[in-house]
C-alpha cells in the first residue's frame, strides 16, 4: 500500500470512528430522554380488564374548561391490554398528557384512578354534580423516567346517553362542539302524573364523532335534543332506570350545505330596519373580527323592545356575545360601534356584575337562561360555554313598515 493510499485509509478510518461514536452517543442521549409507563387495568372486582384499548392523548393545559389535543389522535399513542389486563407505553410526551379510552367517548369504561407505588390520582371527570372537564387524569413524565406496574381502577359508567353524529354519507362529526338540550319525565309512584325538567349544555365530539352526556335522568324518560350551527336534530324517547346506559343514539346531520346558505341570512327587525344573525366563534376578539369581515358589529341593545325582539329570535339556551365591554373607567359606557349606553339589561340589577376598577375590559354576553347581560371575564366559568354571538348591521335598505291609518 502506498503512502498516499495509507493516508486516505487513516482519515477514512478515523471517519467511521466519529460517526460510530456519534451514533452510540445519540442513541444513549435518546435512550436517556424516551419515558414510558406500564401496569395493569383492573375493574371495580380487582378482576383484570381484557382487551381494553387505551390511549396516551396529549393535551394543552386549560383550567377554564376541557384540554384540547395538541396532536391528532392518529400520532396518539395506543395500547390494548392483554390476556392479564396488562398494557405498555414507551416514547411518551415528556408534556402533558392523559389517560383515554380509545375512542374517547366511545368505550364501556370509565377512568376511576392511576395507582403508581403509593401515589394514587383520584378522577373526578364523570362523578355525579361535577362537569366532565374537569379532574381527568392528566400527568407528566419526566424524560428518561420508566414507571412500572402502574394500576389504573376502571368501572362502568353511571347513567349516561352516548351518542354519535354522522354524516349524510357516514363521515363521523369530528371535533365539533355542540349544543344538548336533555328533557326529562319522571312517572310518580303508581303512574299517576308526575313532573320533569331539562338541562342544557355544550358538548364536543371526538375523533369518531362520540359525544356523551351525564345529566340524564334516572328512572326516566329521556329526550335529547342537538343544535349544530343552525341544525336541530331530536332523539325519540330514550327510557332509563337508575344505572342503564343508552350508547345507540346516532344523529345524522342532511343538507348542511343549506344550513350554511341560511347562515348567510340577516334576519331584519322592522322596527329599525337593522339586520341580525348569530355566528360561532372562539372568544369576544374572535366575534368582532368576524363581525367586521361582514361589515357589521357585534350587536348594539338600544331599548327594552330590542331585547325582547332579539330573545325571540334567538331563544336557544346559550350565551351570545354581544357589543359592550366594561370601561376602565367604568364612567365612559358606550356599545363598540360608538353608540351611547341608554338601556341596561344587567344580571344584577340595576348594578352589572364587577367590582372594583376594571383593567381588563371585559367583554358582556347575554346570559344563558335569563338572557341578562353578564361579564364573561378570563376567570369566568362560563367563559368556555361562550361560542356564539349576535352581529348587527345597518344599510339593509329595508323599509319600516308604515302604521295603519
Amino acid at each position: 500500500m502506498t503512502r498516499l493510499h495509507f493516508k486516505e485509509f487513516l482519515i477514512l478510518m478515523f471517519v467511521v470512528m466519529i460517526v460510530l461514536t456519534f451514533a452510540i452517543s445519540w442513541h444513549a442521549t435518546a435512550q436517556e430522554t424516551m419515558s414510558s409507563i406500564s401496569g395493569k387495568v383492573i375493574d371495580e372486582n380487582g378482576k383484570p380488564v381484557v382487551g381494553l384499548k387505551l390511549a396516551i392523548k396529549p393535551v394543552k393545559v386549560d383550567f377554564r374548561g376541557d384540554m384540547p389535543a395538541r396532536k391528532p389522535f392518529l400520532s396518539w399513542l395506543r395500547s390494548v391490554t392483554d390476556t392479564e389486563g396488562r398494557f405498555s407505553f414507551l416514547n411518551i410526551d415528556p408534556v402533558s398528557s392523559q389517560f383515554a379510552m380509545f375512542p374517547e367517548h366511545g368505550s364501556d369504561y370509565e377512568i376511576i384512578s392511576l395507582s403508581i407505588g403509593d401515589l394514587t390520582f383520584q378522577s373526578t371527570a364523570f362523578r355525579g354534580g361535577l362537569g366532565t372537564n374537569f379532574g381527568k387524569l392528566t400527568f407528566a413524565v419526566d424524560p428518561g423516567n420508566h414507571l412500572e406496574n402502574a394500576i389504573v381502577n376502571v368501572k362502568t359508567p353511571r347513567t349516561r346517553i352516548r351518542g354519535r353524529v354522522l354524516l349524510q354519507d357516514g363521515t363521523p362529526l369530528a371535533n365539533e362542539e355542540l349544543g344538548l338540550l336533555v328533557s326529562h319525565y319522571q312517572r310518580s309512584p303508581g303512574g299517576r302524573g308526575g313532573g320533569g325538567g331539562s338541562s342544557g349544555r355544550n358538548v364536543k365530539t371526538d375523533n369518531q364523532g362520540y359525544f356523551v352526556t351525564y345529566n340524564a335522568e334516572a328512572p326516566a324518560e329521556n329526550t335529547v335534543k342537538m343544535t349544530y350551527k343552525g341544525m336541530v336534530a331530536q332523539s325519540e324517547k330514550i327510557i332509563l332506570n337508575e344505572g342503564e346506559r343508552y350508547d345507540d343514539l346516532v344523529f345524522v346531520l342532511k343538507n348542511i350545505d343549506r344550513t350554511k346558505a341560511r347562515q348567510g341570512i340577516w334576519l331584519v327587525n322592522p322596527e329599525n330596519g337593522h339586520g341580525y344573525k348569530k355566528i360561532a366563534c372562539d372568544s369576544w376578539e374572535d366575534a368582532k373580527a368576524k363581525a367586521a369581515a361582514a361589515n357589521a358589529h357585534l350587536v348594539a341593545i338600544n331599548d327594552e323592545a330590542e331585547q325582547k325582539w332579539l330573545e325571540g329570535l334567538f331563544p336557544e339556551k346559550a350565551f351570545f356575545w354581544i357589543g359592550l365591554r366594561v370601561p376602565e373607567d367604568e364612567t365612559s359606557w358606550q356599545w363598540d360601534n360608538g353608540q351611547p349606553l341608554t338601556y341596561t339589561n344587567w344580571r344584577n340589577s340595576p348594578k352589572p356584575d364587577f367590582t372594583a376598577v376594571n383593567e381588563s375590559k371585559d367583554p358582556f354576553a347575554m346570559g344563558f337562561y335569563s338572557k341578562k347581560w353578564m361579564v364573561i371575564g378570563s376567570n369566568s366559568p362560563f367563559l368556555s360555554s361562550v361560542k356564539q354571538a349576535i352581529l348587527e348591521k345597518e344599510g339593509l335598505n329595508v323599509p319600516k313598515p308604515q302604521a295603519e291609518k
